[in-house]
């Protein structure tokens, strides 16, 4: 018998084989190229709590965990929303000064007490926050009390609040994040909703101790209260505490009435407003720009309303959609596009905010300021996108496992079930909202994320609000707009107005362009100019471009501009008629048009301001790169305007800014003149710089004054 005779026979060959063949046969009975089906989601398991109501209508939420001995407890008052108005700042100002004075204790005497048994406490708008051992719960709950139902407000308190808010202000003003948050609240809700209001120095300065007096007596009330205790305490501990502090507790009733429009009026607050309706997006998509003046970024927000509350059927569906557009996690769409794919960013997230009186939507990034137009665009593209075509299955689980696992890992914080209590209550949500959190979350579908982005998502109602260098992105903003327009703001949110200082007494446009004409190297010397023959030398990315001017006594112009070697435009006037010679062609320029070309034609047209009609006006003294300058508006006779910038010291001319048409609507093009230095006796810019869609730095490399100019450069055909 061979070898392998006896193998087969032998008596340790079938388990052996088996032993081999085991993981292959399980292998064969597993398909790995399928994901495995997802379990039924967990129960979740909420930490209990208690609650009860005191005989005055205050609830109180009891959240035992003694792990620890500590404490916290958290007084917090309902405040619907209202329009602060001409006092906005009213509500965080009585926030800060809650704990600055009682008939008892000074704010020094509030603090040392607190700190001395290594304790915090923290106020706002709406109540305070406050936590310590277990064993000095009794002497920071006679504090609690003695803050949220004793407060003096004391005058030199307000004024020290005060002056810190203003330098808040300031500082929110040099701050590009902060004014996208404040002015994207603003173009979100509008200045007429509660949320949208921006406090400003005016606002902040308006606010006297009345007013805030005013305030807490009328929204910190005991049947609006709510009392939260977290930590080392039970429920007949907690009972007893808050039975001390806040059972006799009887808040003084707020003298007031209604008008006659039927406005709520409250001693020394003064006239309540609550909003009548809730805000509605833009009706098309808009651009909104906050100037900030060589800024190497911008902070891009696309923003707009929704109506989504927190119990609504469609918020779970809704906030999966947001995590896998761009809600924090790193593998999401807007994260993937504008950072991992373009580079644009660091970072790049959208937010969207179930709120109980009017939800928002928000997704933005910081980006270089040359990329700011292509950022807006791949961001819009990703949130139209989501409404096309929603998200697929493996972005759908991807999304649901990372909420899941945030929202388990926020249940080890006792906190975080005492923050679910109180939010079950203010938001008049189902008692079990939270238990069934998995339950809910595992039922998102495909389909519903789709539903949700559908009824949510207004990407051509959008409101696109950028902060960052108005001159390098202006014109390419306006071609993102579908009304062709961009609105501008201040940092406090208000219509931008140009900031001009008054020009001394005795100066007039026409001191002014005298001082220009001295400058140049004399009026007479100017009048005898003409004509000039200028060649300009730049780069348009990596082509060269070169553009020939002539100007010409009287009313000849003709322009050439060549690109990487090849004509690119070609504007030729003779007096009376001009046309245009490009790739696709020639065509006549004729009507306004025409006008402008003919009053521009001249070397220098301001000679003859006077014969044209032209009445320039000195507007102020505005700011040009770091240097004053005085601003001129031109009006021609045909409704055209422009404005020139003479530098105060030197008298020459430094900018000029025009509309131009650009295909169906216009740009404004900037042109500044630097390096003067002369040329057959008259001062000229040896370099221009042009900004339009991009900003082209030109070097004039040849400037002819009353050279021969053959005629045919005029001639029009």
């Amino acid at each position: 018998m061979d070898t392998r005779s006896k193998l087969r026979k032998g008596p340790s060959f079938v388990p052996l084989i088996l032993a081999l063949l085991l993981p292959a046969l399980m292998d064969a009975q597993i398909d790995r190229t399928q994901a495995p089906k997802p379990g039924p989601a967990p129960e979740v398991k909420l930490g209990d709590h208690k609650t009860f109501t005191l005989d005055n209508g205050m609830r109180v939420i009891v959240v035992e965990n003694h792990k620890l001995p500590l404490t916290s407890v958290q007084v917090r008052f309902d405040v619907p929303i209202f329009l602060q108005g001409d006092l906005m700042g009213v509500t965080d100002m009585t926030g800060d000064l809650l704990a600055a004075g009682t008939p008892g204790r000074t704010k020094e005497q509030i603090d040392a007490l607190v700190d001395g048994i290594g304790g915090r406490l923290s106020t706002s708008s709406d109540g305070l926050y406050a936590s310590c051992l277990k064993k000095d719960l009794d002497t920071l709950m006679q504090v609690v009390q003695d803050v949220v139902c004793h407060p003096t407000f004391p005058e030199a308190e307000i004024e020290r609040v005060r002056k810190r808010t203003l330098s808040g202000i300031r500082s929110r003003n040099d701050d590009p994040d902060a004014i996208a948050s404040e002015v994207g609240h603003m173009l979100t809700f509008s200045r007429g909703y509660p949320y949208g209001e921006i406090a400003t120095e005016r606002t902040v300065g308006n606010i006297q101790q009345k007013h805030i007096k005013g305030y807490y007596d009328r929204f910190f009330r005991p049947e609006k209260g709510y009392v939260v205790f977290v930590g080392d305490i039970n429920e007949k501990e907690a009972r007893s505490f808050a039975e001390r502090a806040f059972g006799n507790w009887k808040a003084a009733v707020p003298s007031g009435a209604k008008d006659k429009s039927g406005v709520e009026v409250v001693e020394g607050l003064g006239t309540v407003r609550y909003p009548r309706k809730e805000p509605v997006a833009a009706r098309t998509r808009r651009m909104a720009l906050v100037d900030r003046p060589g800024a190497p970024q911008s902070v891009v927000r696309v923003v707009f309303p929704v109506q989504l509350r927190p119990g609504d059927d469609i918020a779970m569906d809704a906030q999966v959609m947001n995590t896998v557009l761009g809600g924090g996690v790193f593998n999401a769409r807007l994260m993937q596009n504008l950072r991992e794919d373009k580079g644009y960013t660091y970072g790049a997230y959208s937010n969207l905010n179930a709120d109980r009186f009017c939800g928002s939507f928000s997704a933005g990034a910081s980006v270089r300021t040359p990329v700011t137009d292509s950022a807006i665009t791949e961001a819009m593209f990703e949130i139209e996108r989501m409404t096309r075509k929603g998200v697929s299955k493996e972005e759908l689980q991807l999304a649901k496992n990372y909420m899941a696992g945030s929202f388990a890992r926020s249940l080890e914080d006792p906190r975080t079930i005492a923050r679910f209590a109180l939010n079950t209550y203010l938001n008049d949500l189902p008692q079990d909202h939270y238990a069934t959190y998995l339950k809910r979350l595992d039922t998102v579908t495909v389909d519903g994320v789709l539903h949700a982005a559908r009824a949510l998502l207004v990407p051509d109602q959008a409101t696109i609000l950028v902060v960052g260098d108005k001159e390098s992105l202006y014109n390419r903003l306006t071609q993102l707009s579908f009304d062709q327009r961009v609105f501008q703001f201040d940092e406090d949110g208000s219509p931008y107005r140009e900031k001009l200082e008054g020009a001394p007494a005795g100066v007039t446009a026409n001191t002014v362009l005298d001082a220009y004409f001295k400058a140049l190297g004399g009026r007479e010397a100017v009048e005898k100019v003409r004509s000039v023959k200028m060649v300009l030398s730049g780069s348009r990315g990596d082509k060269p471009v070169t553009i020939t001017r002539y100007n010409a006594e009287p009313n000849k112009y003709a322009s050439e501009t060549v690109v990487d070697g090849r004509l690119e435009e070609k504007v030729v006037l003779d007096g009376a008629r001009a046309q245009r010679i490009g790739e696709e062609g020639t065509e006549e320029i004729i009507e306004m048009e025409l006008e402008d070309l003919i009053q521009a034609a001249a070397p220098f047209p301001e000679l003859h301001y006077n014969d044209l009609g032209i009445r320039p006006v000195l507007s102020g003294i505005a700011d040009v790169g770091g240097r004053k300058a005085y601003k001129l508006t031109i009006a021609t006779d045909n409704g055209g305007v422009y404005f020139d910038y003479f530098d105060v010291e030197t008298g020459m001319k430094v900018r000029h800014e025009e509309r131009r048409a650009y295909d169906a609507s216009g740009i404004t093009v900037v042109t500044d003149y630097q390096d003067m230095r002369p040329e057959g006796g008259i001062m000229f810019p040896h370099l221009i710089v042009e900004k339009k869609l991009s900003t082209v730095a030109y070097a004039v490399s040849e400037i002819t004054v009353n050279g021969r100019i053959d005629a045919s450069v005029f001639t029009v055909d």
